[in-house]
């Protein structure tokens, strides 16, 4: 097993002990770093990153949309594989080009198609994943949408000539489908930091 640091900015979300369980249970050394402090953390030491969810919308106001994307400033000089999560998928998309729109509120599990076979889907002994957003997005050309569902035509994403993905769902959250998935990206990540 390796120890190698996994970068996990908390954005605020309860479910936050979850990937921190997963990420260890993997032999990864999960370091816990605030939202607030990202845009001043030195990330040279990380495997790689993930973004949690969290319990703010971006479709609330422009000053609310202004003040959340500055605190994701980091993300546009970031060149480590990052996992967003939720929250996080949305800063990442809205990062690179794309829209955010507020959508149909979902608070259950949802069957995910994957549209473009990706790593991070490899070995899934399912696809049903927890959701927990109001929130969606509307693609950009800098992106491959991965995945989509009955409710949201963006589910999971990868961002071209950078090592991100963004999930609209929880993995943490949805069973041992949601931990093969985390498992699957920091592997994956490993691979795409050993190239850089």
């Amino acid at each position: 097993m390796t120890s190698k640091a996994i970068a996990i900015i908390n954005c605020g979300s309860d479910k936050l002990p979850k990937i921190i369980d997963i990420v260890k249970h993997q032999g990864y050394n999960p370091i816990n770093i605030e939202l607030q402090d990202a845009n001043r953390w030195n990330f040279a030491e990380s495997t790689a990153v993930i973004l949690s969810g969290g319990p703010h919308l971006f479709t609330d106001s422009q000053q609310k949309h202004d003040e959340l994307m500055q605190s994701f400033q980091f993300l546009k000089h970031l060149e480590h594989p990052t996992l967003g999560i939720c929250l996080g998928h949305q800063a990442i998309a809205l990062t690179f080009g794309a829209e955010v729109y507020l959508g149909e509120e979902r608070r259950t599990d949802d069957e995910i198609e994957i549209t473009t076979p990706h790593p991070v889907f490899d070995n899934l002994p399912s696809r049903r994943f927890s959701e927990d957003h109001c929130e969606g997005i509307h693609p950009c050309d800098n992106m491959h949408v991965l995945a989509q569902s009955d409710y949201y035509s963006v589910e999971a994403f990868e961002i071209i000539n950078r090592p991100f993905i963004g999930v609209q769902f929880h993995p943490e959250t949805s069973g041992t489908a949601g931990s093969q998935l985390i498992s699957n990206f920091l592997h994956w990540a490993e691979k795409q930091h050993s190239i850089t």
